[in-house]
C-alpha cells in the first residue's frame, strides 16, 4: 500500500499471523506454549485504533488502491472461516493448554473480524465514523 496508514495495518496484522504460524508449528512439535507467544491483549486494538485516529485526524478522505471494499470484504471471509476452524479444532482438542491456545487465536481472529469491519465501515463513511465520540463505532473483541 502507498498509505503509511494502510501499510501499518497490514504489517500489523501480517506480525500476529506470523506469531500464530510460530505457536502451531511449536503444537505441533511438542514444544511448549505460552500466552506470550501471541499479541498482549489489547495491543492490536490499541495500534488500530491509533491508526484510524491519524486517518481521520490528517484527513484521508479516500484510500485508492489495495483498500477498496471487495479487498476488505474478502479478507473478513477469511478471518471468518480461520477463526471457525480454530474454534473447531480447539473443541475437538483434548489438551487444556492446546485447547486453551487454540481458543486464543481465535480470539485474535475474531478480533481481526471487528478491525475489518472498522476498515468496511471507515470507507463507507470516513466523516460518520470519525464523528463517533470518543471512537465508539470503533469495534474490537476485548471491547466488543
Amino acid at each position: 500500500s502507498s498509505n503509511p496508514q494502510i501499510k501499518q495495518i497490514f504489517e500489523t496484522l501480517a506480525e500476529e499471523e506470523h506469531r500464530h504460524y510460530h505457536v502451531f508449528k511449536k503444537l505441533r512439535d511438542g514444544s511448549p506454549t505460552s500466552p506470550t507467544d501471541l499479541a498482549p491483549a489489547g495491543k492490536t486494538v490499541s495500534a488500530f485504533r491509533n491508526i484510524f485516529r491519524q486517518m481521520i485526524e490528517s484527513g484521508t478522505p479516500v484510500l485508492p488502491g489495495d483498500t477498496k471494499r471487495d479487498v476488505w470484504t474478502e479478507a473478513r471471509a477469511v478471518e471468518v472461516r480461520s477463526e471457525q476452524m480454530y474454534r473447531d479444532a480447539a473443541a475437538q482438542a483434548s489438551d487444556p493448554v492446546k485447547r486453551d491456545m487454540l481458543n486464543r487465536i481465535a480470539d485474535e481472529e475474531k478480533n481481526h473480524i471487528y478491525l475489518i469491519d472498522n476498515m468496511i465501515q471507515f470507507l463507507a463513511d470516513p466523516q460518520s465514523f470519525a464523528a463517533s465520540q470518543d471512537y465508539k463505532s470503533f469495534m474490537s473483541w476485548e471491547g466488543r
